[in-house]
């Protein structure tokens, strides 16, 4: 099934990096080479152990649905544009099936951005710097398409599984909604790093413009991301709160990196 070909794409992706042999240095070793005035601290970076076990938790919740059956009640049919009562019948029915709420674009957005996961850790391995920053965007890009996917899922089923299966609506709005906006934002965050880090150190423009290039990118993200949730997918986004933790947790670690002598951030100085 399209989960346990996702959950065995990440497993080969961890098995890969935790493999050294196949790296010439330590990921933290070249982030220590490219180091900016809006590279966050170390600490901040427990954030993608959080990630690994959220994605973690909603694989396992793919998983249980490959066990689960339920029954198909009259209401379904409603949502097949069912005529007859014979199309209506009540049977016992997979819960990845019916229904099927993730559309196969979710699952392949997931293959898609384990696969870029994969090449951009040999990039940055080599320090490639233009490819990683390419690569990096194509990956949020990817945690986007899961995201819209994710939503119109719960567009069209929505009503159906807030009636029947309600526990079932939460667990796809704060395991899958909620953790890929966690990783979307997080992938924003690291697109704009790696941005900062080829500008300063690819081109001849200032450590000073390259900041504010990208804190204003940033600034420019949110107030769009705001205006979105609020006035435009409201439907969508209600339940989605992950964003701004994430964003919050990232400047702090900026903060933090910053306070140390002979690394204040320009735009403070």
């Amino acid at each position: 099934s399209s989960h346990l070909k996702d959950f065995k794409r990440i497993l080969q992706n961890q098995y890969v990096t935790l493999n050294a042999g196949v790296f010439r240095q330590h990921t933290e070793d070249v982030s220590l080479k490219y180091v900016t005035s809006v590279t966050p601290a170390q600490w901040t970076f427990f954030v993608w152990v959080f990630i690994y076990f959220w994605f973690f938790a909603m694989f396992v919740y793919f998983l249980a649905g490959l066990c689960r059956r339920h029954l198909l009640l009259v209401d379904m049919c409603l949502v097949f544009n069912c005529i007859t009562s014979a199309q209506c019948r009540s049977t016992y029915e997979w819960m990845y099936t019916t229904p099927a709420v993730l559309p196969y674009g979710f699952h392949v957005s997931i293959i898609i951005y384990l696969s870029l996961n994969i090449t951009w850790l040999f990039l940055y391995d080599r320090e490639m710097l233009l490819p990683v920053l390419i690569t990096s965007a194509l990956m949020t890009l990817t945690d986007y398409m899961m995201l819209f996917f994710s939503c119109r899922g719960l567009k069209i089923y929505g009503a159906w599984l807030s009636k029947h299966r309600n526990a079932d609506l939460w667990m796809f709005r704060i395991l899958v909604q909620n953790g890929v906006a966690v990783h979307a934002t997080w992938g924003t965050l690291s697109t704009l790093l790696n941005l900062t880090i080829y500008l300063q150190h690819q081109t001849e423009a200032s450590r000073y413009h390259c900041t504010m290039l990208s804190l204003l990118l940033l600034l420019m993200e949110l107030l769009v991301w705001f205006l979105l949730e609020n006035f435009y997918l409201d439907e969508h986004l209600r339940y989605t709160v992950t964003i701004y933790p994430v964003v919050t947790v990232w400047l702090t670690g900026i903060l933090d990196n910053n306070v140390s002598p002979g690394t204040n951030l320009h735009i403070f100085e």
